[in-house]
């Protein structure tokens, strides 16, 4: 791939077609992409970027266009401008392939799970960035206080990505699952000398049949490491140690480490206290060091985030406490507890929080960060078939909350409308499991916006979801 010049990228807004737009740019090539008219979290990064983006998948490529990379959106590899390619005898990648391409030149360190890799490799990227800068592409749209979420630096030794579980192109794997036959996970293309992995969920209902098939999957991306690379997993994680006792048993030249907050964890989260604006605790390192760290985020699952990226620092041999110091100036991502900013007295934040264990993490980290104020939580759940595969998990996830609005699902492009499972079920599969709490589906973000507007002074607000809910705030 690298060897040719001039790429073309469909759907290149969405986040980690943006950042494999800016490795392409530093690698000295011709980039220009398409999508749809709407904005997408990347608008300041693609502009940043100054590439050209064509609003019309109809639109005919360039003459001189040789490779075109596809995301799993718009019809995937069933989208106009990907079969004119294939026509014309171009080289035609997934991202999954071409971000593998990259990932593969250097000592890869691939960061993986149901929630948290974004979080862990901005951490990764940032504090890198500050120390000794290496390649990096990170699928959010923008890591405050940094110019971009892509880079490649020939020079480097290690490239930092998200590990995507989901498969590489949708259409392909729908064939695949009638026939029976086995899919292709996006993260299955990266052969990496360090895989972080945050927890395993069963996720992706489309896609994956059960837990038992999401951790056999995740199993054959943990055998993918290098020889002699590491394996820093989530220590508290029952199936990952599942999976670690496995990998031990078959006597596999890997460096296992262990993150959370167990006796037995190598690097162990303790003393973890959360206050307005800032979170504390400490690490107790392999060593026995004990190393405090400050964190500009909520919630103890963000300072497990931190423990996670900091175990990962230390494989890859940066000093831990600059790595720990350097974290103190580390203020998030774009939708991962962004702070909206404050509008009449009420302070608004976005969390990207979609699956049900996400969701419970958030609600409960903003009401540990803010104990003494009203909260009022919006939601917007993600795809007909997560909703209705984790309804009574959703439910679950908010006896917290005691003030929650929601609007109508946002769908996936690569599902049709399911009229079996709503955003008016869940709230009132809340209503009925928690007399005490109030749930209304608003339906739409014109609604919320309104919503928003009349709450008083002193209220939290947090918008949470995985679809276009922050529009709320624009």
């Amino acid at each position: 791939m690298l060897e040719l010049n001039n790429f073309y990228l469909v759907g290149i807004k969405g986040v980690a077609m943006t950042a494999l737009a800016s490795c392409l740019l530093d690698a000295g090539k011709q980039v220009r992409g398409s999508d749809v008219a709407e904005d997408f979290p990347t608008k300041n990064s693609l502009k940043k970027l100054a590439v050209k983006v064509d609003i019309d998948f109809d639109k005919p490529l360039p003459q001189k266009t040789q490779v075109v990379i596809f995301s799993g959106a718009n019809g995937g590899s069933k989208n106009p401008q990907v079969l004119e390619a294939q026509k014309r005898h171009l080289l035609v990648l997934s991202h999954a392939q071409a971000l593998s391409e990259f990932f593969n030149l250097q000592k890869g360190v691939a960061v993986c799970g149901v929630g948290g890799k974004s979080t862990i490799s901005a951490m990764l990227a940032f504090v890198t960035q500050k120390l000794v800068p290496q390649s990096f592409a990170v699928g959010v749209g923008e890591i405050i206080g940094m110019e971009k979420i892509g880079q490649f630096l020939p020079a480097s030794d290690y490239f930092i990505a998200e590990a995507d579980e989901y498969v590489a192109d949708p259409v392909a794997a729908q064939a695949a699952i009638a026939k029976g036959e086995p899919i292709t996970p996006r993260f299955s293309y990266l052969e990496p000398q360090i895989t972080i992995c945050s927890n395993l969920h069963f996720d992706h209902p489309d896609v994956y049949r059960d837990l038992a098939h999401t951790k056999q999957v995740y199993l054959d991306f943990f055998r993918q490491i290098k020889t002699s690379g590491t394996l820093i997993y989530n220590g508290d994680d029952e199936n990952l140690l599942e999976l670690a006792d496995i990998l031990c048993g078959e006597n596999r030249r890997l460096h296992l480490i262990s993150f959370g907050t167990g006796i037995g964890c190598d690097f162990r989260l303790t003393d973890y206290q959360s206050s307005q604006g800032t979170s504390t605790f400490k690490i107790r390192t392999p060593t026995t060091e004990i190393l405090p760290v400050q964190l500009n985020l909520p919630g103890e699952f963000n300072a497990a985030n931190a423990t996670a990226a900091l175990a990962a620092l230390a494989a890859m041999k940066f000093d831990l406490k600059l790595a720990a110091d350097t974290l103190k100036d580390y203020h998030s991502v774009k939708r991962r507890f962004e702070f909206m900013g404050e509008r009449n007295g009420v302070l608004c934040y976005d969390d990207y929080a979609h699956h049900p264990d996400e969701v419970r993490a958030a609600i409960a980290a903003i009401y540990a960060w803010y104990p003494d104020r009203p909260i009022v939580i919006a939601f917007q759940s993600h795809t007909y078939s997560r909703t209705k595969q984790l309804f009574t998990q959703f439910v679950d996830a908010f006896a917290p909350a005691q003030k929650v609005v929601m609007i109508d699902i946002f769908p996936s492009a690569r599902e049709a409308f399911d009229p079996s499972v709503t955003s008016d079920m869940l709230c009132q599969a809340i209503k009925q499991k928690f007399p005490d709490h109030q749930a209304d589906n608003l339906k739409t973000i014109a609604a919320l916006r309104k919503f928003l507007q009349q709450q008083k002074a002193g209220t939290v607000f947090v918008t949470v979801g995985a679809g276009d809910i922050y529009q709320v705030y624009e």
